[in-house]
């Protein structure tokens, strides 16, 4: 029991964070919000194929956005040679 904390909770095959477009459109029914959701569950189910979860994807994206550059890390510990 305790050994499965660590997993993604996963609704038979997709992240449960795929449901939440799916809830949106449970709740207001329009093609819009149906395309959002598709999109959506797509989206979910294409990182997962991957091996990765929704925050090591977003941590991906930020990196490639940012780069090298750690501003969090003070001028002093920066490795200049690595």
């Amino acid at each position: 029991m305790w050994r499965d904390t660590g997993k993604p909770v996963k609704v038979w095959v997709l992240d449960a964070r795929a449901c939440l477009p799916v809830l949106v459109f449970v709740v207001y029914w329009s093609w819009t919000t149906f395309y959002i959701a598709l999109i959506g569950v797509i989206s979910f189910s294409v990182i997962s194929w991957a091996g990765m979860t929704v925050p090591v994807t977003l941590r991906m994206i930020r990196r490639l956005i940012v780069g090298p550059f750690r501003p969090a890390i003070p001028a002093w510990k920066c490795r200049r040679l690595a």
